[in-house]
């Protein structure tokens, strides 16, 4: 946490927004913004219009108007189009079903408009020596405590090519997959990205279909990407199809 009260991926979020030409009043939703709605309210002090959502309703002290109270496993409470963008920082781990949440945000969503998610990156390096050692992806090192189900549970985290899958389904594209950051122990996995280059590449030799073939060597890039083989998180920037004759 930095003196600001943003976490060290929120603050990766925001430091990468100015890339993506939001203009000031741009409509935001942050959600899960969090009981401490740090971004949220760091959004607003830069003059992007800002709503903060989550299921935790501790922040509607802090945003007043701004706050809405919003279980993401379910229906968002907004008409069509509402939002220029939306920023979801390690939230979609812990949602019962991805689908429903990312047709949602694309519904509202603006023609156009940007997706900014952040999630634990399981594809790092040090993420599959865990998975190969212990059966437990990084961020989860034991089972789930089964006494109940909790929301902050890591119930849905997924690879890069799982997410991008379900971003390409749900009305989106991808222009971005990056990371928040690198914590140093991850270098020393250094040692296996040869073995993963040349596996990775075997296992995409089996693809006949032409155009998933060329949609693969994005993703084979990506899987060996810096930002995937030793980032913490992801960030993946992705961006809802324009409307037809837009920019015509």
């Amino acid at each position: 946490m930095n003196p600001t009260g943003l976490t060290v991926i929120q603050d990766a979020v925001l430091r990468h927004l100015p890339t993506l030409g939001l203009a000031s009043n741009t409509r935001i939703l942050d959600a899960p913004c969090g009981s401490g709605a740090s971004l949220t309210l760091a959004l607003k002090e830069r003059g992007f219009d800002a709503i903060g959502a989550d299921i935790d309703a501790g922040a509607a002290i802090l945003l007043g108007k701004d706050f809405v109270e919003a279980n993401l496993d379910a229906a968002l409470p907004w008409p069509d189009q509402t939002f220029d963008a939306v920023i979801s920082t390690e939230g979609i781990e812990h949602l019962e079903n991805h689908y429903s949440f990312l047709r949602e945000v694309n519904r509202i969503l603006k023609p156009g408009g940007i997706l900014v998610l952040t999630t634990p990156n399981i594809t790092a390096l040090r993420s599959r020596v865990r998975f190969l050692g212990s059966g437990f992806f990084g961020r989860d090192g034991r089972p789930l405590n089964e006494t109940a189900r909790h929301p902050l549970h890591h119930i849905g985290l997924a690879t890069l090519s799982e997410l991008r899958y379900e971003l390409h389904v749900s009305g989106f594209q991808i222009k971005e997959a990056l990371h928040t950051h690198v914590k140093p122990i991850s270098y020393l996995y250094s040692f296996y990205a040869p073995f993963i280059w040349l596996y990775t590449l075997l296992a995409f030799r089996k693809e006949k279909d032409p155009e998933q073939r060329e949609r693969n060597r994005e993703i084979r890039a990506a899987l060996l990407s810096f930002s995937l083989l030793f980032g913490e998180c992801l960030m993946l920037v992705a961006q809802k199809a324009p409307s037809v004759g837009h920019g015509k």
